[in-house]
């Protein structure tokens, strides 16, 4: 709902004459497709054509921070905690992206909502969301990372890491992806989610008919499950 949202006010922004420019799109970055090639910063992606290399601040391309320069890129949101440095040694992988989305329903199950999310729809919930979230099943060791989305945070650091992650202009791109993800779960299991109506009104707002809420847009996350009529994806893993 979020991505919508902002892709919305952009096309606004870009319009002219009091008309959007619906020709603009959010891009998504597959970071998979990094990982699968060494997960190097010297990516395509961190080049100054792109979201440009590494630094604080960053020194090169369209984000670059130029001190005593107005018109350079700077953040407007701040936090209580530091960025850290990368906490991950490598990105997701396609194959990290196909076990997460083999994970669906199967069998003669009497609520394939459940294979989306379980009580107590946690972090700790062994289901689709959580394995896309990054919490489950528990970090490897062996490699020193979470999983997918939160993966990614952690290897990209910096302003990536703490709840202020927005400050990244990468943080879009990523979300993007994930929400990319997502669709084709959605698309393979006839867009299930959990918690139901029935669940307790103690997971008020995560029940599929609950209103999410947002300056001048309303909607339920039933709806957000089917946003095709407003945006669809090229390739979908």
């Amino acid at each position: 709902m979020m991505l919508l949202y902002l892709e919305g006010q952009c096309q606004r922004v870009l319009g002219s004459n009091g008309v959007s420019d619906k020709t603009f799109g959010l891009p998504y970055w597959d970071w998979s497709v990094d990982g699968d090639n060494g997960s190097l910063p010297t990516a395509p992606i961190w080049q100054p054509t792109s979201m440009g290399g590494q630094g604080m601040p960053v020194s090169d391309g369209p984000f670059a921070y130029r001190p005593g320069d107005p018109n350079s890129f700077a953040v407007r949101i701040e936090s209580a905690y530091d960025g850290k440095p990368s906490q991950a040694n490598v990105l997701p992988t396609s194959t990290d992206v196909k076990n997460a989305l083999a994970f669906g329903p199967s069998g003669p199950d009497p609520n394939p909502g459940d294979r989306y999310d379980v009580l107590n729809y946690s972090i700790a919930s062994d289901g689709f969301r959580g394995r896309l979230e990054g919490w489950t099943p528990n970090p490897d060791p062996s490699r020193t990372r979470p999983w997918l989305h939160n993966q990614v945070h952690a290897w990209i650091g910096g302003d990536m890491s703490p709840a202020s992650s927005p400050n990244d202009p990468v943080f879009f791109l990523h979300h993007c992806n994930v929400d990319r993800i997502w669709e084709s779960w959605l698309q393979r299991y006839n867009r299930v989610y959990a918690p139901d109506r029935t669940a307790p009104e103690y997971y008020n707002g995560e029940r599929i008919d609950d209103t999410l809420d947002n300056a001048g847009f309303a909607t339920s996350i039933r709806t957000m499950l089917d946003r095709r009529e407003y945006y669809t994806y090229d390739v979908l893993p």
